[in-house]
């Protein structure tokens, strides 16, 4: 069993309203598109604001796991606990979503617990690859995502 510290990390976006950010990050469609590491997402249900959503991951080796994800559209928070999974044995985070100047300041906090029938540096990686190492990756990407949905709102 791998048990990481949990990682936390800001981004400013500018030019973006917390909404906006908060609209990419629960497009869990989307975000095979978004993040190369996730192959496959499908939102299991849906009750009330918890959306419990399987996703399909590979980085070093194939994972999958289910998340119960509160999405709080007022507030503009998610949290996520998990659910079940095939190598992630755990995980909990969160994202909050806070004007800030002309923008948005992204909070993300997560934790993810690994086993596997491998050597400790490979489940590192895995792990490291799931959460820390993506991190500049997936802002950036949620970013991109923003500027392209306002670009076909001043379309229309």
């Amino acid at each position: 069993m791998s048990t990481r510290e949990p990682v936390h990390r800001t981004h400013l976006v500018s030019r973006a309203a917390p909404a906006e950010a908060y609209a990419v990050v629960t497009d869990f469609a989307a975000y095979p598109r978004l993040f190369p590491e996730i192959k496959r997402t499908r939102v299991v249900s849906t009750t009330g604001n918890v959306v419990r959503v399987e996703f399909r991951s590979e980085v070093v080796i194939a994972v999958r796991y289910v998340l119960d994800l509160t999405c709080d559209p007022t507030a503009l928070t998610v949290d996520w606990t998990f659910v079940e999974g095939e190598i992630v044995t755990d995980s909990t985070g969160a994202w909050r979503f806070t004007p800030s100047n002309d923008g948005t300041t992204i909070d993300y906090r997560a934790a993810l617990d690994v086993k596997a029938p491998l050597p400790g540096f490979i489940l590192r990686r895995v792990t490291d690859g799931l959460v820390a190492a993506s991190l500049p990756n997936m802002f950036a990407s949620i970013e991109r995502e923003i500027r392209v949905r306002q670009a076909r709102t001043r379309q229309t």
